[in-house]
Order: structure tokens, then C-alpha cells, then sequence
């Protein structure tokens, strides 16, 4: 390694002298210095002219490297002195002339090269001082400081500043201890947090005089417990800190007390505010419980990762709990199947894109491992919850669908009370019927409709508050909850509390009492934001390092309340697709396959009602033709509304061209056929070719789906979701029993009602059974002797497919 030359030296105390003599001698007015500074430029300016005047370039530019320092400090000394009086910008010229000139050392002494430890040149004043001492005691070789700011004043120490690494590679694991010995400040005055932008870049905070640093008594007694503060009237009982385990941070926890007597109240922004977090950054985790609270502190958001459901971790407990999500702590976030009241009530609140379509499949999941049966309803068709519905023994969307099924589970109470009083007692696990949970969706949409509405708000509101004697719960879900329209929020509250309670991100500056309509009671639950990570201080701002990196979602974050007890977790996570590629639910549901049902007693009777059968039909007009087709009345208190106030179902384009196209047709046929926009009718054309539901043989030429080149239709088609092992069975059950029932596929098979359906569809294809007819059995279409026959002829129809 070369040391630094003798010359070199010498320059640089020149320099040192001149910025000093800079700073004073243009004022003093002396003659023998002015002309000493003319010399000095005078003589340099002719040298260097000499070098360009000869042609001598590469000596001219030696030259002007080497004489760069006296004819600058000419021109700083001739500005000084022009200027009248004494100018505040003097003495900081002069030194800033100095330091460039110290900087520029290396070229102006073009033999002599510094060596490496020597190249780096670090700024004046604190924040050089804190580079320096970084790279002097290697703290964590490779990397630099950047952003240094001192948070106090410039006559405190306290810092904070970014580790940044080489491009590509994340900054090393940094002992605190390490870190404060190289400051000679307390380990405790030492924070690291990663930052947005990845293990790539961490914030360090030195704080030796602050008052986090200093004492967490101090910051309790000052910011905290004082009154007014974040938790009033508070003291710290014990104080513990725990290093990183896995993917959990490193974190410190404070357990903390009021009074005997009292109840702990928490601010949840002024706790924040008072340890320097942002609320956003979900690293602040507060639990409350009678006269106690628990503050977590982690060094990052320990939330960032979502656990693959399993059916063990949706498996029952010998308490009677299934496993929804990870805790904040990294343990298992449990809730009930069942309320402390021995109800199955429960509500889902979150908004789009939180993750409430995973949770309610993890929830069905649950119950179907647990025998439970599920009737799963929303306001509108969605596609996830149509993957989740094959799974579940009924599952559809709309008012309409709604009124039936609450219609049905009405009905199903009057029927379980004669099963009730047959087995000496109320619902139990031993009753001689399953449980049953109503899911519904999109709640205050469903209650909100001008024809409906008001029917299933009270009918909801009766199965709400003695469902619970017959096995059948209510779960509520929707972005938020209002229950205005039922019995009271305090019964329904009574009710679930203990029970189901899932509140995901909602609404900014929606409370969570507000948003689940008083269900969640007084819990104060902390905001969640969109994104992790996305959030960019004003410190930032300032200095423009915002960066357009996203931050991590934070889908399936939130709390698990139960009573008025809150925990903060992640949901765990099943695949539900976006883009038409397989779902993961096969591993979460039974393995068997089997999808829990009624029992045939009770299937039976609701048919005999008139009410098990498609519930997308039409609503009865109350004429003795109604119903089953026979003239049996439906029981139950809820009428439904008059015909005259139904609005008939109008056609939509979509409809009237998947009606008209029944052969290969041009555009131009088509148009003629229907009435709407010229427009309208190509664009709803290629969403249907998209879509499968039709075939375009050639440019504007359509054709029904499934038909081949001479426009006939391929019987052998099989609809979506529909195995063909399984249509075989079907198959053999209707040959078998000459009963081409629906609800007795459904049992028989241990199917849901909407595959029950579309078995009977693709043996009406087929010609083994007829038309629907309402919720009547379907004609069985079979010759006398021909059974048989017609089994082997459909089995070698599916051979191929049967074969894979």
C-alpha cells in the first residue's frame, strides 16, 4: 500500500492555511497581500497560457490540474475582497474552497495515486463524522450510510440513517452490540427496522439521549400512562424481549396494568406515535383484557407471510375449535365452531380484495370436515364462490334464491321440532339430523332489496334467534353490517358472542362496531392498510426517495374476535384463481368427496312443502297449482309477495342470442333476430366465443357450442363439473328405481343439489329421463326390458372418458 507523499502533505496543510487566510485577509485591506495574491495568479495564468500557446496539450492539462488550486483561491480571495464590508458568505466560501481543494488533491498531484483505504472522501460536519466511524470499525464491510438525519438537534447525537447494501444483495445480520460500540452509545439505544424497499436497505435509529432510547420508564410515564396518554393511569408489571424465530421478528412485549378496579382504555394511535411506528406498518400490536394490557413491539410486520390450509389445521379440536389463520406471535388464531351460547352464529366482515371469499370457503371447509351442512347465498353470482358452492350441499346468489332457501331452513325448524320431540331433546351432536349453517353474503344487499327485503330481513331475524334449538346458524358477511332491519343487534350480539367473528380490513374510518352492526361489541381493532410497505414518510417525501415500488398486500389480515376478546392474524390461505387455472379446494374439503346433506326425512318433507327444488324458480302466486303441483300450502308465517308486485324477469342480450343462434348463422342473421344496438350485439358475440357458449366455424359466422362442422350437436358432452363415473352411478339409480328425483340423487349419491341437477340434465340429453317439471320427479324414458340396453350403450357413450 503507497502512503501519502511528502508533497502531498505539504499541499494539503496549504490548503488548510489558505481557507484560513482566505476567511480573514481580503478585509483587512492590505496592500502586501493584494499584491502577493495578483503574483500568485498573475504567474499562473502565464504558465499555463505558455503550455497551450506551445501546443502542448497533455502538459497543459497537467498544468491546469496542478495550478486549479491557486487561481481559484485568486478569484475567492479578488471576490472577498471587492465585495464591500464584511459579508456573510465569506468564511463559508473560504471553506467549501478548502474542502474541494482537499478533495481534488489526488488530480492536482497527478504522481501520486491514493490508496483505496484513502479514496473514500466523506462530507463535513455529523454526518461525515458518522460515515467515517462506520467504515473505521467495519461495522458491516461492503455497505455505506445514507439519509443521515439527527432527530433532536445538532447538539444531540440521536440519528437515523439507511444501511445500504451493494445492488443485488441484502445488508448482513447486524448485532445491536456491534453497532453501539462502533457509536459508543448503549445497546439499547440501537434500532433496526427493513424499509420498503427490502432487506436491501435498513433503517438504523441511534438514539442515546431520546426517550425511547434512554428508558422505558421515562417513555411510559411521559407519552403513556399520563392522563390524556395512550393507556391513562397504566405501569409496566413486566417488560420481555424475544430474538427472531423463523419467519417471526424479533420483538419486545409490555405487560401493563391499571388499577384494580378500572378497565384499561388504549389509545391505539398515540401508542404508535409515542414508540415512533406508523400505524400502517402493523409492527404495534396491543391486547386488552379486563385491567391488563399486552403491547408487542416487532422489528418488522410479522404478518407477511399466509400458512397453506390443510384440512388438520381446519379439523375440530378436542375443544370444538378449527384452526382459521397464524396469530401475530406466530401460534394458531382459533375460533369456534360453536358460540358460548350453543349457537353456529358468526359474521365475516371485510371489504373487496381482503380476503373474505378465502375465509368463507375455509369456514365451509371447516364444517363440511366437521358434518356439518352448508346453504351458501350472496347478492350477486360470483365466480369463486360458485368453485366453493361444489363443494357444499346448496349454493346460489339473488334475492330470489335467497327468499327460498331462508324460506326452507323455516320450514326446516318445524320439521326438526317433530325430530326434536322424537328424540327427547333440543339439537346436540347426537341429534338424528346434521347441523346446518346459512351463509349470507353481501347481507345489507340482500335486506336492501325493494321486493324481497323486507321478507328476508325477518325471516333471518327468526332463524337468528331460535335456529339455535333446531341446528341451524346464521353466519352474516358483506363488506359491512347493518342490522337494523332484525330484532336488535344486542340479542344477535348475545347470541354469537363466543362464536364465529372474523373482521378483515374494512372500511377506512369505519369502526368495527359500526361495521358489524354491534356484533364485535366494543372491540377497538386497529386499522389495516391496502399494502405493506407502502407507506412513505414525509421525511421521505422531503428528501425525494419516495420509490414506485408496491408494497405486500395484506389480503386475508385482520382479527378474530370472540367476545370481547380481538386477535390479530392472517387468514391461512387456499388458491381461489382469478384467471381460470385449478383451485385448491379438493385439499381442504373432505377427502371422500362427499358433501354433507339433509337427512332423507327431511329433504322428503321440504319437497312435500313444495320447497326442494331449483331455487332460481319463480316465487307461487298463491293458485292451488303451486308448490309441488298438488296443492300443498307453504308452511311457515312468511307469505310470499303478491304476484302483482313481481316484476317480470326481463330478457337480457345475452339471452335472446344464446336463444335465436340454434345453427351456424352470420352476425347478420343474428342482428336481424334481436333487438339491441348493432354494437352491443358484436361485443356480447365475443364475450360468448370467449366464453364457450358459442363456436365460430369462420369469420362473422356463429354456431351453437358443441356442434360439429354440419351444425349437429355432440351428445356426448358432458357439463361442467359433471364426472362421468359419477353420471354412471346416476344413471343406474334412475334405471334401478324408474325415480328420476333430484333430491334422491342428492342423498343417494351424497352430492350437492346444484351436480343432482346437472346429472338429471345430461341424462335428459341422453334420453334416459325427461323434462324438469317444477320440483315433480323427472318421467323415466325407458322401454319395458330395455335397462340393460340402454346402460351398456350409455357406458360405451363414456368409455373414453370413463377410461381416463
Amino acid at each position: 500500500m503507497r502512503r501519502m507523499p511528502t508533497r502531498a502533505k505539504t499541499e494539503l496543510a496549504a490548503y488548510g492555511a489558505s481557507t484560513a487566510a482566505l476567511a480573514v485577509l481580503p478585509n483587512l485591506e492590505l496592500m502586501p497581500a493584494h499584491a502577493s495574491v495578483a503574483a500568485i495568479s498573475g504567474v499562473s495564468t502565464w504558465w499555463l497560457y505558455q503550455r497551450v500557446k506551445h501546443g502542448d496539450f497533455p502538459k497543459a492539462l497537467r498544468s491546469a490540474q496542478r495550478l486549479l488550486g491557486p487561481l481559484t483561491g485568486s478569484a475567492v480571495y479578488t471576490a472577498a475582497a471587492i465585495a464591500p464590508g464584511n459579508s456573510w458568505w465569506e468564511i463559508p466560501l473560504a471553506v467549501g474552497w478548502g474542502a474541494l481543494m482537499s478533495a481534488w488533491l489526488p488530480a492536482s498531484r497527478s504522481t501520486w495515486t491514493p490508496p483505496g483505504d484513502l479514496a473514500t472522501v466523506y462530507p463535513s460536519g455529523f454526518a461525515g463524522l458518522v460515515m467515517r466511524l462506520w467504515d473505521q470499525h467495519e461495522v458491516a464491510p461492503e455497505t455505506r450510510l445514507e439519509n443521515i438525519q439527527q432527530t433532536i438537534s445538532s447538539a444531540h447525537p440521536d440519528f437515523i440513517c439507511d444501511i445500504v447494501a451493494p445492488t443485488g444483495k441484502p445488508v448482513p445480520k447486524i448485532d445491536d452490540s456491534v453497532i453501539a460500540a462502533c457509536f459508543g452509545v448503549p445497546t439499547l439505544a440501537v434500532s433496526l427496522r427493513e424499509t420498503e424497499h427490502g432487506p436491501g436497505r435498513i433503517r438504523l435509529t441511534v438514539a442515546p439521549t431520546q426517550e425511547a432510547g434512554r428508558s422505558i420508564d421515562d417513555l411510559w410515564s411521559t407519552l403513556i400512562s399520563r392522563p390524556g396518554g395512550a393507556i391513562p393511569g397504566s405501569s409496566i408489571v413486566r417488560v420481555e424481549r424475544q430474538p427472531a424465530q423463523g419467519q417471526l421478528p424479533a420483538r419486545g412485549m409490555i405487560l401493563a396494568a391499571v388499577e384494580p378496579g378500572e378497565e384499561v382504555r388504549v389509545n391505539f394511535g398515540q401508542l404508535c406515535s409515542a414508540f415512533g411506528v406508523n400505524t400502517e406498518e402493523m409492527r404495534l400490536v396491543v391486547e386488552s383484557r379486563g385491567n391488563e394490557a399486552l403491547v408487542t413491539l416487532y422489528e418488522a410486520a410479522p404478518l407477511r407471510v399466509a400458512r397453506r390450509a390443510t384440512r388438520e389445521l381446519l379439523t375440530l379440536d378436542a375443544y370444538g375449535r378449527y384452526t382459521i389463520g397464524t396469530a401475530h406471535d406466530g401460534s394458531d388464531a382459533k375460533v369456534h365452531m360453536r358460540s358460548a351460547s350453543g349457537t353456529f352464529h358468526g359474521f365475516l366482515v371485510g371489504v373487496t380484495g381482503s380476503g373474505k371469499t378465502v375465509s368463507l370457503a375455509l369456514m365451509c371447509a371447516a364444517w363440511a370436515l366437521a358434518g356439518m351442512a352448508s346453504w351458501v347465498t350472496s347478492a350477486r353470482p360470483d365466480a369463486q364462490m360458485s368453485a366453493v358452492g361444489r363443494h357444499v350441499d346448496r349454493q346460489g346468489s339473488g334475492p330470489i334464491f335467497t327468499w327460498w332457501l331462508l324460506k326452507a331452513a323455516v320450514a326446516l325448524m318445524d320439521i326438526r321440532g317433530q325430530m326434536n320431540t322424537e328424540a327427547g331433546h333440543d339439537y346436540s351432536p347426537h341429534s338424528p339430523y346434521p347441523a346446518l349453517t346459512l351463509v349470507l353474503d353481501e347481507f345489507n344487499s340482500l335486506t336492501g332489496d325493494d321486493l324481497f327485503g323486507d321478507d328476508i330481513a325477518q325471516m333471518t331475524d327468526v332463524l337468528a334467534r331460535e335456529g339455535r334449538k333446531f341446528g341451524i346458524g346464521v353466519i352474516f358477511a358483506g363488506q359491512s353490517l347493518n342490522l337494523d332491519k332484525l330484532g336488535g343487534s344486542s340479542s344477535l350480539r348475545d347470541q354469537v358472542q363466543g362464536g364465529i367473528g372474523v373482521v378483515l380490513r374494512i372500511t377506512g374510518g369505519i369502526a368495527a362496531r359500526q361495521a358489524t352492526g354491534g356484533l364485535a361489541g366494543d372491540t377497538d381493532l386497529p386499522p389495516v392498510p391496502d399494502r405493506l410497505g407502502a407507506h412513505m414518510s414525509l421525511m421521505d417525501r422531503m428528501l425525494g426517495t419516495a420509490t414506485d415500488v408496491p408494497g405486500e398486500t395484506t389480503q386475508g389480515m385482520g382479527h378474530t374476535v370472540t367476545g370481547t376478546d380481538a386477535t390479530m392474524m392472517r387468514t391461512l390461505y387456499v388458491h381461489l384463481p382469478d384467471d381460470g387455472s385449478p383451485d385448491g379446494l379438493d385439499e381442504i374439503f373432505p377427502a371422500s368427496g362427499a358433501i354433507n346433506t339433509l337427512t332423507e326425512r327431511e329433504i322428503d318433507a321440504l319437497a312435500q312443502l313444495g320447497l326442494w327444488h331449483e331455487w332460481t324458480m319463480p316465487l307461487p302466486t298463491g293458485k292451488e297449482d303451486d308448490g309441488d303441483g298438488e296443492g300443498s300450502p307453504l308452511i311457515g308465517s312468511f307469505p310470499p309477495p303478491p304476484a302483482a308486485a313481481r316484476k317480470p324477469k326481463k330478457s337480457s342480450v345475452r339471452d335472446k342470442i344464446l336463444a335465436v343462434v340454434d345453427r351456424e348463422m352470420t352476425a347478420k342473421e343474428i342482428r336481424e333476430q334481436v333487438d339491441a344496438a348493432a354494437g352491443t350485439i358484436r361485443n356480447v358475440l365475443s364475450d360468448l366465443v370467449a366464453d364457450g357458449k358459442l363456436r365460430q366455424p369462420q369469420h362473422g359466422v356463429y354456431a351453437p357450442a358443441g356442434a360439429d362442422e354440419q351444425g349437429q350437436t355432440k351428445g356426448q358432452q358432458l357439463p361442467e363439473g359433471v364426472d362421468a363415473k359419477l353420471l354412471m352411478l346416476a344413471a343406474d339409480l334412475v334405471v334401478a328405481t324408474r325415480f328420476g328425483s333430484q333430491s334422491m340423487l342428492q342423498r343417494k349419491l351424497r352430492v350437492g343439489f346444484a351436480l343432482a341437477g346437472a346429472l338429471l340434465d345430461a341424462l335428459e340429453e341422453r334420453g334416459l329421463v325427461g323434462r324438469a317439471d317444477g320440483s315433480k320427479a323427472r318421467q323415466v324414458l325407458l322401454p319395458v326390458g330395455a335397462d340393460e340396453d340402454v346402460l351398456r350403450e350409455l357406458r360405451a357413450d363414456l368409455g373414453p372418458v370413463l377410461q381416463d
